[in-house]
């Protein structure tokens, strides 16, 4: 993870996706205990509000950036999920930008290198040589449509995920 601070004292953040050990300093193979200490220190955080339930690994953030962290039953990570955020954050790839580029241009940049999965006329990317699965809930029904120009959330995951 890396933050800048902006003239007005705002911390922009990048998280790098980095298949196949994790996001930013988030590490597959960790303990979510410790995982979920990252989480809380990572700027913006949002605790929980009083009697608010949050499900373990899970972390909201005041850009609107939510993430998920799935782990096994021992309490290992294996995969990190990031929900696409308002403002202030960059989720970034192999120098591009996968909430901030619409999805065709991330489609595009990723196809160059990795071979991927589109399924639902692009509504689920995935690539699996690098374990990386991007989702957008619609498409843009036309050319000025910004609906689901975007995707939402892009999962990275730890080799042997899902298996």
């Amino acid at each position: 993870m890396v933050t800048t601070e902006k003239n007005s004292g705002v911390k922009d953040m990048r998280l790098e996706l980095d298949p196949p050990r994790g996001v930013g300093d988030l590490r597959f193979g960790m303990q979510i205990d410790i995982a979920e200490r990252i989480l809380g220190g990572m700027p913006g955080f949002v605790p929980p509000a009083p009697g608010e339930r949050r499900n373990k690994g899970f972390a909201h953030y005041e850009s609107h950036l939510s993430i998920s962290l799935d782990f096994d039953s021992v309490g290992i990570v294996r995969g990190v999920e990031i929900f696409r955020p308002e403002r202030d954050v960059q989720v970034v790839f192999q120098g591009t930008s996968v909430f901030e580029e619409p999805a065709d241009i991330v489609i595009s940049r990723l196809s160059q290198n990795f071979r991927l999965e589109i399924e639902d006329d692009g509504l689920n990317v995935v690539a699996p040589e690098v374990f990386i699965g991007l989702w957008r809930s619609m498409l843009p029904d036309a050319a000025d449509d910004v609906s689901g120009r975007y995707f939402e959330s892009v999962l990275v995951a730890a080799p042997g995920y899902g298996v």
